[in-house]
């Protein structure tokens, strides 16, 4: 099969399309047609020696995909061979004490696709059946793809952790991403009131399309003072974050007495200092989330199915030009996912 494959941690011309070997299911494991992956920040990350887990090279990055079973190993019981499907990227045990109590994405043995394993870049992925996400009858692969880890992540951080209510005013950061134009969607979708931020006045009305009420450009305005002035004083009910760095310290100023900031990145900044005192005179709770269950993939591509969310796609590339397409992630020139085709020349 055809891989994008990494031998070293680099720039864009470390991205080599590939023969390699077809994976061949083991117990318990299916073999996926890969026929839509996506560009995640991880895989950017990953390439440039950023992730902070260690790999063997040579490796396949790709954290996620849609597709259609080719294979079955011994001990597949619930999917069979066209079945469509996509693999969640938390590779969790099935087995342990968090698994058996619904918290798969915090698994104590849980492996990452792509980062711990071999990924989506490539014709065709493994993975065990445990593992596996239905498609909704109708979905097509690239929207799949496009929709399942940004609004399953701003699913689990506004719905499932930060317990936004209908007509709390959202802060959402970053409003470009696929994470953010999700969670405009989301809490427009809760009966929120929708302040988003951006650093470029040319995804306004994208921002807007989704949902936003308000938008903020970041990079020409103080946020919290605009948040104030639009929210009469009061602030931010609730904040989604998955920049970090000098963001997350405008969202802490931004947000209400008593309001909740969810974190699920720090592409900005890793390390913040952190004013304490504003943080416990204010109430604020600080929550660290990012890893959605394979039922919160399923509600959300569910609700896209439906017509009810939309998996907002930038581009299309075939996925031997991945480095173009890491190229335009890195420029921020872009509004939503990058799907990549491995069977497109």
């Amino acid at each position: 099969m055809k891989a994008i494959v990494l031998r070293e941690y680099g720039a864009f011309d470390t991205l080599l399309w590939e023969d390699v070997s077809t994976p061949v299911p083991d117990f318990g494991e299916v073999v996926i047609r890969v026929r839509a992956t996506g560009l995640n920040h991880c895989d950017t990350d990953l390439r440039r020696g950023l992730f902070g887990l260690a790999q063997t090279f040579p490796h396949v990055m790709g954290v996620d995909a849609a597709g259609t079973i080719e294979a079955v190993g011994p001990g597949v019981t619930e999917y069979k061979p066209g079945d469509r499907v996509a693999p969640h990227f938390v590779l969790s045990c099935g087995t342990c004490r968090n698994c058996l109590r619904g918290l798969e994405n915090i698994c104590l043995n849980a492996g990452l696709l792509g980062i711990t394993t071999w990924g989506s870049y490539a014709q065709f992925v493994k993975v065990r059946q445990n593992n596996l996400i239905r498609l909704p009858d109708g979905l097509p692969f690239d929207e799949a793809v496009a929709a399942q880890v940004p609004l399953a992540t701003a699913w689990e951080a506004l719905i499932e952790v930060g317990k936004l209510r209908a007509g709390e005013t959202v802060l959402v950061n970053a409003a470009g991403s696929g994470v953010g134009s999700a969670g405009i969607q989301i809490a427009k979708l809760a009966g929120a009131r929708v302040i988003a931020t951006t650093g470029q006045d040319s995804k306004f009305a994208a921002a807007r399309a989704l949902g936003a009420d308000e938008v903020i450009n970041y990079s020409t305005a103080n946020v919290p003072d605009a948040v104030m002035a639009l929210t009469g004083g009061l602030g931010a009910d609730i904040v989604l974050d998955m920049v970090g760095g000098d963001r997350l310290k405008d969202s802490i100023a931004a947000a209400a007495l008593g309001g909740r900031i969810v974190s699920v990145g720090a592409h900005g900044g890793e390390h913040v200092d952190i004013d304490m005192i504003e943080l416990f005179r204010k109430h604020i709770s600080l929550h660290g989330c990012g890893r959605s269950t394979r039922a919160m993939v399923g509600e959300v591509l569910g609700l896209v199915a439906a017509g009810k969310l939309k998996a907002v796609i930038h581009k299309h590339f075939p996925l031997s030009q991945a480095a173009a397409a890491h190229e335009l992630m890195e420029s921020r020139a872009f509004f939503g996912r990058m799907v990549m085709d491995p069977w497109q020349a």
